[in-house]
């Protein structure tokens, strides 16, 4: 963690600008975006006159608007709460009024909307640019990327999964309550972090279940997994799948079951057969963070493919002649030896 949130406080820092600068912070969901911020943010505050992290800005414009974020970012400023703002052209003057001129550092957390955006855009525009004082910083983190280019950051930092070394502390943190693999457990965690990839939410659930339990008891817990997976990880990781539109739904779905690793313009192909529009719809994935194309190949995360797997069976597990798609020969094999027709 440590080497991560210097790598984020270089990008802050690489230049020795006096203007007011924004940075989108972007990942796939439980990558780590926000543990990331909030460590720097803690580490950096003191060098701020004024300090803001509005944790849930989705949550909060879905109850109250942008009156809400204004009154999140008011209360900051005068640590206490503003419930008696009426509007937002009011809030708009405090704003102006409590924090013109200061050196601050803020952070919009959970940024799902380029709407919930516009207390800083619009033609309110440049309001908090104009409005801060030099070398201010404004931190906006969001699972799509998309939403921080059409805001106009300045810079866009993409959390990566963990490195190995990372993932086998953590993993043994939550597992064994140690730093290192336990003995006779060393090859089932490695099947463990292989299928993580670095995923820091997923080794954590997956290292809390493991806890405590015998060799035996791993083994048959993996034996689950590899069947049925974890729902935590699922319903986190479902929130970017269920914000897609119909058609881009499908496309992951695809990809997820069928065409991992495939060259891209395989895959445009295909999906141009498919009747689906892939130019547009693999940006849209990537842009949040549900792909990547690597060396001119899409590739997907291993838990992202697994989501796409799950969707598929879920309204019918043990019934793969129910599903709209069938990747895995023994399945194939249980359709065909019951003479059922795809």
């Amino acid at each position: 963690m440590k080497f991560r949130v210097e790598e984020l406080a270089k990008l802050l820092y690489s230049e020795s600008s006096n203007d007011v600068r924004v940075f989108g912070i972007t990942g796939m969901d439980g990558i780590g975006k926000t543990t990331l911020v909030r460590a720097l943010f803690e580490g950096i505050s003191h060098q701020y006159d004024f300090t803001c992290y509005i944790d849930d800005v989705n949550q909060i414009y879905g109850d109250s608007s942008t009156l809400g974020v204004q009154k999140q970012l008011l209360s900051h400023s005068l640590n206490e709460k503003c419930e008696e703002i009426c509007n937002v052209s009011q809030g708009t003057y405090l704003i102006w009024k409590r924090l013109q001129g200061k050196k601050a550092l803020i952070v919009l957390d959970n940024v799902d909307e380029v709407e919930q955006l516009k207390i800083f855009t619009g033609n309110r525009d440049t309001m908090l640019r104009d409005c801060l004082g030099r070398g201010s910083i404004i931190m906006i983190i969001s699972r799509d990327e998309q939403i921080l280019r059409i805001h106009g950051v300045d810079e866009v930092h993409q959390v990566q999964p963990l490195e190995n070394t990372e993932a086998v502390q953590l993993f043994c943190r939550h597992a064994f309550k140690a730093n290192v693999i336990m003995n006779g457990f060393e090859k089932m965690t490695n099947e463990v972090l292989w299928h993580a990839q670095g995923h820091p939410f997923a080794i954590e659930i997956l290292g809390s279940s493991l806890f405590g339990l015998s060799v035996s008891q791993w083994r048959s817990a993996l034996a689950m997994l590899r069947e049925n997976k974890s729902k935590k990880i699922m319903d986190l990781l479902r929130i970017s799948f269920e914000a897609l539109d119909s058609t881009n739904k499908q496309i992951f779905l695809d990809i997820s079951c069928f065409l991992h690793g495939y060259e891209v313009e395989h895959v445009v192909e295909i999906l141009n057969f498919r009747g689906f529009y892939p130019e547009y719809g693999l940006q849209v994935l990537i842009n949040k963070s549900l792909l990547i194309v690597e060396d001119g190949r899409i590739k997907m995360h291993r838990l992202l493919m697994d989501l796409g797997q799950f969707i598929v069976r879920e309204i019918s597990p043990k019934e793969p002649r129910n599903w709209s798609r069938v990747w895995s020969y023994k399945d194939l094999q249980t359709i065909l030896s019951n003479n059922m027709v795809l």
